[in-house]
C-alpha cells in the first residue's frame, strides 16, 4: 500500500467515532495484524537468549510489559518460559480477544514448533506442561485464561505511574513500542521502570526507530520520515495510529542512561539502502543534520540495561554536556504505550518541533489524569481481590 494512502486512512480513522475498531478491521484485512504467534515469538526467543547470556534467570520471574497492543504474544511467551507473573500495561484496551483465543489455539496445536523455537533455552518438559495448561483452558473466556496463566492485562493503564512497590519486578520489556511514545512520556516510563526493577533486574527493549510506512511501501526508504520538519510530520503522522517520535538511536540510549540505567548490551541494525539514499542526496531535514549517518540509518535497536547500583542524578552526571536535539514534540500530549508491532496504534499526537530531549520538563505532557486514575482503580481492585498473591491468578506450574 502506498504510504500516502495509508496515512490518509489512519488520519480518517483517528478522527472518526469508533475509528479504533474500524482500523482494526482494516489492519486485519489489508495490514499485518494476525493471530499467528510465530510472527512474534522468534523475536521474543531472541530477547530471552540475550538475557540468559547476561545471567538473567527465567524461572519464577515477574515481568512488566510496556504496551500490550492487540495480541499478548510476548506475555504468553514469558509464561511458557517459566514466569510467575506478567503484568502487561496499555493506555487503551486494544487487545483483541478473538485473535488472542485463536493465537492460543495455534500455540497448543503446534506445540512441537514452540518447543523447537525455545530449544536450549527453556526445558522442553516445562514448555509442554505449560502448553497443556493453556490447552486445558480451551473454550474459556480469554480474560480468564490469561488470569489463570498469570498474565494480567491492565488497560487503561499508566506505565509511568504503577501502584507496585519499589524493586517488585525482575524484568521490564517492550517490543516495537517505545518509538511510539513521546519523549517526555518515555522519560517518565523509563524512570518508573528503574524504580520497579530489583537490583538484579533487567530492562529489555526492542525498538524500531524507522519510518513504519516503509514496512508496507517498498518505494520509500526507512528514513523517509526524516525529510519532514516537525510541523510537516505532525500533519502526516500526528494521530494515534501513525505517530512515531523519530528519536535516533543515540538519543534513545541517552534516555536509558538518564533514567538511571547502565546499558549492558546494545545492538544496532543499520539499514544499508537508507545509508545509500543518504549518500545519494536524500533530502534530510536540517533538524537531523547533526546526527551521523549510522545514527540516522539505525532501523532497529536492542537495549539490555540494568538499574544503576547508585541512583545518582543523571542530571548531575551529565552536567555541562551538550544536550542531544530531539526530533519532535513539545508540548507532549497523552503519550501512551503502543501496540507491539506495526501497523502502529495508540500513539499520541505531538506538537511541532524540534525541542531538545534533555531540556527542562515540558508542560502538558504524559498520560492524562483520567487514565492515571483509571489505571490505579483497575490495579487497586485487582490487588484488593487477592493481595497475598499480587494480582492473583496463575497456575503454579
Amino acid at each position: 500500500m502506498r504510504w500516502e494512502r495509508k496515512a490518509l486512512i489512519q488520519k480518517a480513522c483517528a478522527a472518526a467515532p469508533g475509528g479504533a475498531a474500524l482500523y482494526q478491521v482494516i489492519q486485519r484485512r489489508f495490514g499485518r495484524l494476525s493471530d499467528d504467534p510465530f510472527r512474534r515469538l522468534p523475536r521474543h526467543a531472541a530477547m530471552l537468549r540475550r538475557l540468559v547470556d547476561q545471567g538473567f534467570r527465567l524461572d519464577g520471574m515477574r515481568c512488566l510489559e510496556i504496551g500490550t497492543g492487540h495480541l499478548p504474544a510476548a506475555p504468553v511467551g514469558f509464561f511458557l518460559a517459566g514466569a510467575s507473573e506478567v503484568v502487561t500495561v496499555d493506555l487503551h484496551r486494544r487487545l483483541n480477544q478473538r485473535l488472542t483465543a485463536s493465537m492460543l489455539t495455534r500455540l497448543t496445536t503446534y506445540g512441537n514448533r514452540v518447543v523447537d523455537l525455545y530449544e536450549g533455552l527453556i526445558p522442553a518438559d516445562l514448555v509442554r506442561r505449560r502448553l497443556a495448561v493453556i490447552a486445558d483452558l480451551h473454550g474459556r473466556p480469554v480474560p480468564e485464561i490469561l488470569d489463570r496463566i498469570g498474565v494480567h492485562y491492565e488497560a487503561p493503564g499508566d506505565a509511568s505511574r504503577m501502584p507496585d512497590a519499589d524493586g517488585s519486578f525482575d524484568l521490564s520489556f517492550s517490543m516495537s513500542v517505545l518509538e511510539h511514545v513521546t519523549p517526555r512520556a518515555l522519560r517518565e516510563i523509563l524512570a518508573e521502570s528503574r524504580r520497579l526493577l530489583g537490583p538484579a533486574g533487567f530492562a529489555a527493549h526492542l525498538i524500531d526507530p524507522s519510518d513504519h510506512f516503509a514496512h508496507q511501501d517498498p518505494r520509500i526508504t526507512r528514513i523517509n520520515f526524516l525529510r519532514f520538519s516537525g510541523a510537516e510530520w505532525r500533519k502526516v503522522g500526528g494521530n494515534e495510529f501513525s505517530y512515531c517520535n523519530r528519536l535516533r538511536a543515540s538519543q534513545l540510549e541517552r534516555m536509558f542512561i538518564d533514567a538511571g540505567f547502565d546499558i549492558e548490551r546494545c545492538e544496532r541494525t543499520i539499514d544499508e539502502p537508507s545509508r545509500a539514499a543518504l549518500e545519494g542526496g536524500f533530502p534530510l531535514h536540517p533538524d537531523f543534520r547533526r546526527f551521523s549517518a549510522a545514527d540516522l540509518c539505525t532501523t532497529e535497536i536492542e537495549v539490555y540495561a540494568k538499574p544503576r547500583a547508585t541512583a545518582s542524578s543523571a542530571a548531575d552526571e551529565r552536567a555541562g554536556e551538550t544536550p542531544l536535539a530531539a526530533t519532535d514534540a513539545a508540548p507532549m500530549v497523552d503519550a501512551a504505550p503502543m501496540a507491539d508491532a506495526p501497523p502502529t496504534v495508540d500513539a499520541a499526537p505531538v506538537a511541532d518541533g524540534p525541542p531538545t530531549v534533555d531540556a527542562a520538563p515540558m508542560a502538558d505532557g504524559g498520560p492524562t489524569v483520567a487514565n492515571h486514575a483509571e489505571a490505579h482503580a483497575t490495579s487497586d481492585a485487582r490487588l484488593g481481590r487477592d493481595a497475598a498473591a499480587g494480582r492473583g491468578g496463575g497456575t503454579g506450574v
